[in-house]
Parts: structure tokens; sequence; C-alpha cells
């Protein structure tokens, strides 16, 4: 409706947008400040009568001058946009986001849209934009009034990082670059577990019961790969392993793995989110603080979404006390992990020798799960490497890698014998070593 109207219509769309949103984000946080929460249906609800109130306004003003009524349908073809666009991640692209199979979507100024889809795929669309300041316009908007906090978008401020209240994660930046761009990381496969995730190809069903044992077992697995790897979607599903009801006490930077979101998996999450400081650099509270003080709320399991800095070595520490867990790295193979681990550790100028690393990851970690993509470009576990100890006379970790790339098709494929001792105990909490794929050499084969 808004494209036959031109420009006015536009207009009104935003319009009644800023008053609909804005409302709803005023009454959100008085029922937070209350200590009540407002659903879905209840924002929803709000909205609609937010919608009504505003059109009935407008058409009393149109009659008292003379203009005729909008017609009933483009009345609700109106209604039905805004209120859209109030809960959309990025009003203008609710046509993308909304699909059960995108990962990534990317607007590319006022250009393209590219949308990533979860078989590998990349899609591309016109933009829904006419002008790169109307994404300028939009992200604005989500920054005010669509994520758990609300955040600056201007030239003084040109970089946006938000998590919306869907769970899905933006990235955005204006004014420093020939356009503006923004990327939205969704999570289609939030309820997946680690057999969702053999159904799709991502791991055979002896690596789903390999990997499910380890987590009952409480070992501390490390998932690894390049960016958009699956390491989050598989660092989800291992943890969907665990009991329901232990402690789980989650820390990340922006709020992305939802597992409070699934009380019949997690009925007892703590989630503890990294904070940035305010104008004056006050109130900062980084993420290796977190960790930490994560240990000081009798975790059962601890899991960190992603190891970037210094939060190592509280993380690893952590481990060595007793309390399993679980974190994603980047790297290019599995055993490119450990010599990152001292860099993490010594990124803010703290002096850690890279033996007392090493020698702390060997205690705290069992097994480093890598993700790669195979012959056909799928993402999938494409290595696993048990941590035997630590050697004090080259300062090294060493490992045994039980799988790697299968050169036939890049996928895991067993390298060495797992030692009895260890399988045993992974077999009696569920691992079935028969259930493997094995290669024939050119492929493979159950």
């Amino acid at each position: 409706m808004a494209d036959r109207l031109g420009d006015h219509g536009r207009r009104l769309e935003l319009s009644l947008r800023e008053v609909v949103a804005g409302e709803v984000t005023e009454q959100r946080a008085r029922a937070q400040g209350a200590g009540r929460t407002l659903d879905t249906v209840d924002q929803r609800q709000l909205a609609r009568a937010v919608l009504n109130r505003e059109l009935d306004r407008l058409a009393a003003e149109g009659l008292g001058d003379g203009r005729l009524p909008m017609p009933n349908g483009d009345r609700e073809e109106l209604a039905r946009r805004v209120i859209d666009q109030v809960f959309s991640p990025l009003p203008g692209i609710e046509a993308f986001i909304n699909r059960a199979d995108a990962v990534n979507v990317h607007v590319m100024g006022c250009r393209e849209v590219l949308v990533e889809l979860l078989d590998g795929t990349v899609e591309r669309h016109p933009s829904p934009y006419a002008s790169n300041q109307e994404v300028i316009d939009a992200l604005a908007h989500i920054a005010r009034r669509g994520g758990m906090v609300e955040r600056e978008f201007n030239y003084s401020h040109p970089i946006l990082h938000l998590s919306l209240l869907d769970g899905s994660r933006l990235t955005a930046n204006a004014w420093i670059g020939t356009e503006p761009y923004a990327t939205i990381r969704r999570h289609p496969l939030l309820d997946h577990d680690l057999r969702d995730l053999s159904g799709l190809g991502m791991l055979d069903e002896g690596m789903c019961t390999l990997l499910g044992a380890a987590t009952r077992a409480g070992w501390n697995i490390l998932v690894a790969g390049a960016q958009s790897a699956g390491k989050t979607t598989l660092l989800r599903a291992i943890t969907h392993e665990a009991p329901p009801d232990e402690r789980l006490v989650v820390l990340e930077s922006e709020p992305e793995l939802g597992f409070d979101r699934l009380p019949d998996r997690h009925n007892h999450v703590v989630n503890l989110c990294e904070r940035p400081g305010n104008m004056q650099g006050e109130g900062a509270v980084p993420l290796d603080h977190l960790t930490w003080h994560a240990k000081r709320l009798s975790p059962s399991r601890l899991v960190v979404g992603e190891v970037l800095a210094d939060e190592v070595v509280p993380m690893l520490e952590a481990m060595t006390q007793g309390v399993p867990g679980a974190s994603t790295i980047h790297s290019r193979t599995s055993a490119g992990v450990f010599p990152r681990l001292p860099v993490y550790a010594r990124s803010r100028g703290r002096d850690w020798q890279s033996g007392d690393i090493h020698a702390l990851a060997a205690l705290a970690l069992d097994v480093v799960v890598f993700l790669a993509h195979d012959a056909g470009g799928r993402k999938v576990v494409a290595e696993v490497r048990h941590v035997a100890h630590y050697d004090a006379s080259s300062e090294q970790v060493v490992t045994d890698a039980w799988f790697l790339p299968d050169p036939a098709t890049g996928r895991a494929a067993q390298a060495n014998v797992i030692p009895v001792r260890l399988l045993d105990e992974l077999v009696a909490h569920g691992y079935e070593p028969g259930r493997h794929q094995v290669s024939n050499g050119n492929g493979v084969r159950p």
C-alpha cells in the first residue's frame, strides 16, 4: 500500500511505526520496573490497540478536512505492515528474516539484500529501501526501540551491536564506508539437538552419540572452526545433551544461545552478558569478570559462548575445579587451537607464559571438536582431538587425533583408536562406535 501511495504512504508508515513502537517500549519498561513481563502476545495486542487509536484519529481529522476515509482493505494492509515493522529485527526486510532457513541476512545499503541459507547457498534480492538514508533511519529506529537495551546510532556512534528481542544479533555501521551495512544473524536451529544436526548432515550418528556421551560424562568440550562454521549451533546442541535440571550458567558477549527460552530442555539457567561502560567509561563488566563471578554462582555446568580474549584463563581455571563446561573458539584446525590460547590470555597486556596456559589447558580440556565444510560445501564435524596431557619439556599440549577429515569427503573419519579406559567411559554414557559411517576411499558408506 505504501508503494502505491508513494512518499505519502512511506511517511505515514514511518510515523505510525514510531508512535506504536514508542508506546510498546514504554509499557514494556514500566512492566519490567514493576517486576512483570509483557509477552509477545500482550505486546502485539497493545501495538494493535495503539495503532487503531491512531488510525481512528487520522480518519476523524480527514473527515473534518473533507477527505475520504481510507478503504478498509488499505487500512488492514497498512496495519499489518506497521505491526510487522514494529516487531521486526530490521523494518523493511521481514520477508527475508522470517524465513525458517535464513541464517544471515546482509543489507548492502540500498543496493541489495543477501540471504545466507542453512544449506550454504546465498540468495541476492533487490533492496526494499529507496535510499541509503532510509537504511540509516531503519537502523536508528531499531537501535532505539528494538533491542534488549537502547543504543545510539548516529554520526558520533557509527557502529551498532544489538541483541534483538527475538534473540537475533544485529551488527551495523554507517558513515565509515561508502554505504550503510547491516548483518542480522538468525538462529533457526535454536531447539535442534545432536540428533537433529545428524539428520541435517552435520555429523554422523556415531559422532552424535560420541559428543552426547562426552557431555553426559562431564567432559569439557571446546568447539573450534572458522567464522560462520556452525560453532554456536553445535555448542547449543551439545549442551542440550546435559540434564535439564542442571544449574547452567551461560556467559556471552551478546545473548544468542537462548537456553533460557527452552525451559523443557533447561529449567535452571543463569544468563550473564558482558556490559559496556557508560559515556564516561564507567560501569563496564567485561567477560573475564563475568567468568570469575560465575564460579561463585554454584554452576553445575559453565558455557561460554565464545572465547575472544583473556576470559580464556578464568574459564579454563573453572573447568579444572570440576565444573564441566563448553565454549567456542576461532581456529583453522583442531590442533591450531592451542597456539591461540596464550595469545588470548595476553590480549589485554597480561603477563602469562605460554607454558602456564598450555598446562592449564591440558588440565581443563578433554576434547576439541573442529567444524569445517565438506566436499559439497556443507558445515560438518571434521575433527575430534582428545587432550591427553601437558609435556613440561616442550611446554606443549599433547593430543590424540581421534577423528580427522576424510580426504574424499572432508567429513570426520576415525584416525586413531580411542584408549580402552576412555572408550569404556564413553560407552557407559551412550557412545555407540558401530554407528559411525566408514569411508571406502571414494566417499562414505554406512
